[in-house]
């Protein structure tokens, strides 16, 4: 892999049609946005470590967020995938763990993990909780597009320290 390729990103609309329009298209937004920090970055860059000694890195978020969107995956009623949340010993958040050898295959994960998070909520209701818990799904994506923001700005800093790069 020499570098990753961008996604188009539509802007929100100003008007949603309803709440779950909002809450998918800023989510979409949001996912997105990620992908484009990562954008025409080599393996090396995608995983050059932030400052001593934060292990942050682009492909570490994109690890982490892999494993994030299985707040989705639980509706589905399958099992989880450990290449989801695929960490070293000892980790909390998958930063630390990034090889350059896998950060198509890394990548690759981030999109089939947000796949499965589409298809397990397709046209389930915002109040419907996920099994054997108490949180709804209005919950889970209000505390996704708040975690896709929180790490989007890390990876806005990041960015920025590779090669200059700065904006949305």
């Amino acid at each position: 892999m020499s570098t990753w390729t961008t996604p188009e990103r539509p802007e929100p609309p100003n008007n949603p049609i309803d709440e779950r329009a909002a809450l998918d298209d800023r989510l979409e937004f949001q996912r997105t946005t990620l992908l484009l920090k990562c954008g025409g970055l080599t393996p090396e860059q995608l995983a050059l470590r932030s400052v001593p000694p934060s292990t942050l890195s682009l492909l570490g978020l994109v690890r982490h967020m892999s494993g994030v969107e299985a707040w989705f995956h639980a509706y589905d009623g399958q099992p989880d995938h450990l290449f989801y949340w695929d960490y070293a010993p000892g980790s909390k958040d998958g930063f630390e763990k990034v090889d350059i050898a896998r950060a198509a295959d890394d990548l690759a994960s981030y999109q089939a993990s947000v796949a499965r998070s589409r298809a397990a909520v397709a046209g389930r209701s915002l109040d419907e909780v996920i099994p054997d818990e108490d949180y709804t799904l209005r919950w889970i994506y209000l505390h996704m597009i708040e975690e896709y923001a929180r790490h989007n700005g890390h990876a806005d800093l990041l960015r920025e320290r590779i090669d200059g790069a700065t904006g949305e």
